[in-house]
């Protein structure tokens, strides 16, 4: 769920560079402090030398251990268990708290570094094809419990995100190893199926994971760095209980968590830094408190009283305090302002909306700008009329012939519906977010001559909602950032209808097209180097001939710190604060 990024790809050999939007760091230095993203070039690469990927992690500068690092949240967790995790602020907890296959390593100047993490290297491509995958797993990488992280755990981990009963996290190795789009169609997890062996996944030994595709899949080391290859052993698995206590294999392991509340990470003191290429421990412990909305964080980090100098503000500053964060000088220095990954969309669904023309006029009507201004204007996004973020490879943008402008175009859309009273059942967020931008939805369309009916769920029950299969609601905003540098990892996830199932759906829009879906697989067995144009003209296709969403717009993120922070980031990968790098001033 994470941005797409210019990649060529044979193998696991991989060096990219291209002009993109810049990761903000908050370093304390003098010149930190906003960042447009037009001043800096991001560059990756796969580590292809296995010293990247061993431990220490280079030192911080100024760095020292002690203190506490709070991030102040409005809501929790959707899901904290790495199998069921696919929002970025679980995500940012994990990198404290679980070890993948692979890590993106960043140093939050734009510089981006694909290495081994639990893994001695980014993956060995066996016989040159991508189809078969070796991962040797490090030796010394401990649990919290002092006993060694093995193969058979990250197994078992990838054995549990087969279960239905614990959807919601990506599904790509499942899909990959199983060859089918409906990947838990044979297996169907360690529950259900009553085995542990995964298709396609064997374990020589200890520490030997080997994956077999039927066919190539270069971006598997890609993948691997997604929750679903995270170690839990079978002993420790609660099922879905899971969410509440993780077992540690990170450098911080969980101390309280209540939820709704607060979360509270001590340090693990069997984690080994010489195993670990990314993180570090600074910070003796961390704490999410849960509650405070966007206005309460900015306000009490704006005035840095007590632990709040300690503080981030997850949620970034409200329309009505950006421009005071970012015309305030005293505040630059503690100001994080960068893109993020996220295109939203307003999604259609597909299987309650099947008139194309019905689609249309909703395109027509909406006012992209309006909702962009309820997030701060600039400050908060940019509208988008395609359904690439602007620096994917191969992104092209194009006259979309169902944009209304900006701030939308109801006399056309009144022409596509031609007298008809079409209602309309719009799910809202119950957060800010779905308090300010449900009005504006509500009025373009209803300009255009829709009747539209406002339900507000509760905001951790609204992606839930949207990914059920047979839902009553006809149009909601939804999100989407790539999961690595690829479109790969954007249009097969969000518009191919062969994954449609009863829950835990990406492609919120219920869209289905046989053509689509062929050209998917076309673009699909091409490295990402020469796929670049190819998802392009998909992306051109589906918006031009279907319709199945709106772009609204391309996320951007401004927020503050405490001024006793340092070392924090704002990470284009993931989408939100990278706290690996975190201390306490």
């Amino acid at each position: 769920m994470r941005t797409g990024r210019a990649v060529a790809v044979t193998g696991v050999a991989l060096l990219l560079a291209s002009a993109l939007a810049a990761c903000s760091e908050n370093t304390g230095d003098t010149d930190a402090g906003p960042d447009d993203g037009s001043t800096r070039q991001q560059t990756s690469a796969i580590a292809t030398d296995p010293k990247e990927s061993q431990g220490p992690a280079p030192a911080i500068a100024g760095a020292k251990r002690g203190g506490t690092i709070r991030t102040i949240v409005q809501q929790d967790f959707e899901h904290l268990d790495p199998q069921r995790t696919y929002l970025v602020g679980a995500m940012a907890a994990e990198h404290l708290l679980v070890r993948t296959l692979t890590q993106f390593r960043e140093d939050g100047k734009g510089k981006l570094t694909l290495v081994g993490d639990l893994a001695e290297t980014p993956g060995r491509d066996v016989n040159g094809d991508c189809k078969v995958w070796e991962y040797k797993i490090k030796q010394g990488v401990k649990y919290e419990d002092g006993t060694d992280v093995k193969a058979a755990d990250v197994a078992y981990g990838i054995a549990r995100s087969f279960e239905e009963s614990i959807d919601g996290g990506p599904t790509y190795i499942q899909e990959w190893l199983a060859d089918n789009k409906s990947y838990n169609a044979t297996y169907k997890g360690p529950y259900t199926s009553g085995s542990t062996a995964v298709p396609g996944l064997t374990m020589p030994d200890d520490r030997t994971l080997v994956f077999t595709f039927a066919k190539p899949h270069c971006d598997l080391p890609f993948a691997a760095s997604l929750p679903t290859t995270a170690p839990v052993p079978q002993a420790k698995d609660t099922r879905t209980e899971y969410d509440r206590r993780i077992f540690s294999s990170g450098p911080y392991k969980i101390k309280e968590y209540l939820r709704d509340t607060r979360l509270v990470l001590e340090r693990n003191p069997h984690w080994k830094a010489e195993t670990d290429p990314l993180r570090h421990d600074y910070p003796d412990s961390f704490v999410w408190e849960l509650g405070p909305d966007d206005t309460a964080q900015t306000e009490r980090i704006i005035a840095d009283a007590a632990d709040d100098a300690y503080a981030i503000s997850s949620d970034g500053a409200p329309q009505a305090l950006v421009n005071q964060v970012l015309n305030n000088p005293a505040l630059r220095e503690r100001t994080i302002s960068a893109p993020q990954p996220f295109v939203h969309y307003l999604s259609i669904n597909n299987e309650r909306i099947t008139d194309i023309n019905i689609r249309k006029a909703i395109a027509y009507a909406i006012d992209k700008q309006g909702i962009v201004l309820t997030q701060g204007g600039d400050a908060g996004g940019r509208v988008t009329n395609t359904l690439l973020a602007d620096n994917t490879i191969g992104w092209k943008n194009y006259p979309n012939p169902w944009d209304g402008g900006p701030n939308g175009n109801p006399e056309k859309a009144r022409e596509l519906l031609g007298g008809q009273k079409i209602k309309l059942v719009f799910m809202a967020r119950s957060n800010a977010f779905g308090q300010v931008t449900a009005p504006v939805v509500k009025e373009s369309l209803e300009k255009a001559g829709f009747e539209v009916v406002v339900k507000t769920v509760d905001t951790t029950q609204h992606n839930p909602t949207a990914r059920t299969r047979g839902n009553e609601y006809d149009i909601y905003i939804s999100n989407w950032g790539a999961d690595w540098p690829s479109a790969a990892s954007t249009i097969p996830v969000l518009w191919d209808g062969r994954t449609l199932g009863p829950k835990g759906n990406s492609n919120v829009s219920y869209f289905n097209s046989d053509e689509v879906n062929q050209r998917i697989d076309e673009a699909s067995l091409l490295p990402d180097g020469t796929a670049g144009p190819k998802w392009a003209e998909i992306d051109q296709l589906i918006n031009e001939k279907y319709v199945p969403v709106v772009p609204l717009f391309r996320a951007y993120f401004t927020g503050v710190v405490g001024s006793k922070v340092g070392g924090v980031f704002f990470s284009e990968v993931i989408g939100t604060h990278v706290l690996y790098n975190a201390h306490a001033k």
